[in-house]
C-alpha cells in the first residue's frame, strides 16, 4: 500500500456491477468514492450541500428545479464538467430508476441545458424532496461513451481479499484525501478487529457487531456508534393472507410488541423505532398501543390456522438471530402459536421479501436518502413495494402527495399524517432503528456517518494527526 492510504473492512463483497445502482450498504460506500453525485450528505445534517452542482431552487411550484454545474471540476481525463454531463445523469436515472423515474417527465424532457448554462430538471409533479434525493448514485453526472470517473478515486484493481482499491487521479481535487483506498472483505468479526489492531485496516465494518461484542468492546476508545436509516420491522407474508389484509388484526400483533424490550436484548445495536418518518425527523413515536385483548388474540390466532409452519424468517447475519429470537418468544407467549425463527442465506431473504412467500419476515429497509420520501416513497402507487406486494391504498397515496408537494413549516406535519396511514395500513409492523457499531482510526472516527451510514470518502481529507 502506499503511506498514504485507508482502508475500510467490508463484510462482504460488494454486490453489483453498476457503481450509479449499488445494490447493497458496501456498494454504496464503494460508490460514494468513485462517484460525484449532484448534491451529497454530509454527517450531522440532514440538508445535502452542493457537490457537483450548487444553487439548486425550485420554479413553477417544485415543477422545475434548476441548478449550476460546479465549476473546476474534472473527470479522471482532464475532461472539464459541463452542464451536459449532469442533464446526462439526471436523464438516466429517469428512464432508468423505476422507483425514482417516475417522478420525472418522460425521456429526455427529465432533464435539459438552458441558455444561461444551467440545468432544469423537470417533474411529472411538484416533489420537495428532490434536494436529497440528488444525491443518490444513480443522479452521478454521466458521460455515456466515457470510462472516465468524476469523483476523487477511480477503480484500480481488485486485491487479494476480493475487495476492490481505489486510487486518486490525478485530476482530482484531493484535499488531503489518501492516495488509495483500499476495501477487504473480512466477513469475521475477529479477524477485522486483529486486522485493526495491526493496522491493516482503519475501520472495521459498520455493522459485523453482535450482542456479546457491544459489551466486549463498550469501553474501547476505538469504538464508534451511530444511529443509521436501516429500519426493522416484521413483514406478513402471503401465507398468512387474513394478517395481511387486516389492519386490525396486524395492530393487535404490534400491540403484543414492546420495542423498547427487544432494543434492550441487542446491546445497544439496536434502538426502538416504531415510527421511522418520526425517527428521522427527530419526533417522538406515538404512544403504544394497549395490549391486545382475548377477542384479538383468537383473532389472530385463526388467522394463523391454515398457514403451515410458524416461521419468522430472516437473514442470516447478527444480530437479527437474537431479535427474532425475542420476537417468536414473545408471540408464543401472547398468541400461543408455535412460532420458530428461521435463518435464510441472504439471496433467498431477498427472494421471500420480494415474493412475500413466508408467513412472518423480520426485514430491514433502508432509507436511501435522508429524506422521509425514501421509506414512504416505495408504497405509494408505482412505487417499488407496491408493486411487488400489490398494496394500494388511495387515502395514503393522497397524504404522500400532499406531503410531497409540502414546504416550510408544514411539510413535516404533513410527512407525520401520511406515516400515520402508512403505520396503520401497510402489511408490516416496524420495530427497530440499527446502529452502527464499528472500531476505526482517528482519521475515519473525524470523517463521522452521513445520515444514511456511509462514511463520506471526503471526510478523510485531513491527516489523522489533526484530529485528537
Amino acid at each position: 500500500m502506499p503511506t498514504d492510504a485507508l482502508a475500510l473492512a467490508l463484510d462482504a463483497v460488494p454486490l453489483g456491477d453498476d457503481l450509479r445502482r449499488p445494490v447493497d450498504y458496501n456498494a454504496r460506500l464503494v460508490a460514494e468514492a468513485v462517484l460525484a453525485t449532484p448534491y451529497r450528505e454530509a454527517p450531522g445534517t440532514a440538508t445535502p450541500l452542493p457537490h457537483t452542482a450548487y444553487g439548486l431552487e425550485p420554479v413553477d411550484d417544485g415543477l422545475r428545479w434548476r441548478m449550476c454545474p460546479a465549476e473546476g471540476l474534472r473527470w479522471s481525463d482532464g475532461t472539464p464538467l459541463r452542464a451536459e454531463h449532469l442533464v446526462a445523469g439526471v436523464r438516466d436515472a429517469a428512464v432508468r430508476d423505476r422507483q425514482t423515474g417516475r417522478f420525472f417527465a418522460d425521456g429526455d424532457a427529465a432533464a435539459a441545458e438552458l441558455p444561461d448554462g444551467r440545468v432544469e430538471i423537470r417533474l411529472r409533479e411538484p416533489a420537495g424532496f428532490l434536494p436529497p434525493l440528488l444525491t443518490l448514485p444513480q443522479f452521478s453526472p454521466l458521460r455515456p461513451d466515457s470510462d472516465a470517473v468524476l469523483g476523487p478515486y477511480a477503480p484500480a484493481a481488485t486485491g487479494p481479499d476480493g475487495g476492490p482499491r481505489l486510487r486518486l487521479h490525478r485530476y482530482a481535487e484531493a484535499g488531503g484525501l489518501p492516495e488509495e483506498l483500499a476495501f477487504p472483505v473480512l466477513a469475521d468479526l475477529d479477524a477485522a478487529v486483529g486486522a485493526f489492531r495491526s493496522g491493516r485496516v482503519h475501520a472495521t465494518p459498520t455493522t459485523s457487531f453482535d450482542v456479546p461484542d457491544t459489551g466486549r468492546y463498550a469501553d474501547d476508545p476505538d469504538l464508534v456508534t451511530a444511529p443509521m436509516a436501516l429500519f426493522a420491522s416484521l413483514e406478513f407474508g402471503r401465507r398468512v393472507p387474513a394478517l395481511r389484509r387486516a389492519p386490525g388484526l396486524r395492530a393487535a400483533v404490534a400491540a403484543a410488541l414492546d420495542p423498547e424490550a427487544l432494543a434492550a436484548g441487542t446491546g445497544g445495536l439496536l434502538e426502538a423505532a416504531p415510527a421511522p418518518v418520526a425517527a428521522l425527523l427527530g419526533r417522538d413515536a406515538p404512544a403504544r398501543p394497549a395490549a391486545p385483548g382475548a377477542r384479538e388474540v383468537r383473532a389472530v390466532r385463526a388467522a394463523c390456522a391454515d398457514a403451515g409452519p410458524l416461521e419468522v424468517a430472516y437473514a442470516d447475519f447478527v444480530p437479527n438471530g437474537t431479535v427474532v429470537a425475542a420476537l417468536c418468544a414473545r408471540l408464543r407467549q401472547v398468541f400461543g402459536l408455535d412460532l420458530r425463527p428461521r435463518a435464510l442465506p441472504y439471496p433467498a431473504y431477498v427472494r421471500a421479501a420480494l415474493t412475500g412467500d413466508h408467513t412472518f419476515l423480520y426485514t430491514l429497509t433502508t432509507a436511501d436518502f435522508p429524506h422521509p420520501a425514501a421509506l414512504l416513497g416505495p408504497w405509494a402507487t408505482g412505487g417499488t413495494y407496491s408493486r411487488t406486494t400489490g398494496f394500494t391504498d388511495a387515502p395514503f397515496d393522497r397524504l404522500f402527495d400532499a406531503a410531497r408537494t409540502a414546504t416550510g413549516p408544514a411539510e413535516a406535519a404533513a410527512w407525520l399524517a401520511a406515516e400515520e396511514r402508512w403505520l396503520y395500513v401497510m402489511p408490516r409492523v416496524p420495530l427497530l432503528r440499527v446502529r452502527a457499531h464499528y472500531l476505526a482510526s482517528p482519521r475515519v472516527r473525524a470523517a463521522g456517518l452521513t445520515p444514511s451510514g456511509v462514511v463520506p470518502p471526503l471526510g478523510l481529507g485531513a491527516p489523522a494527526a489533526a484530529h485528537p
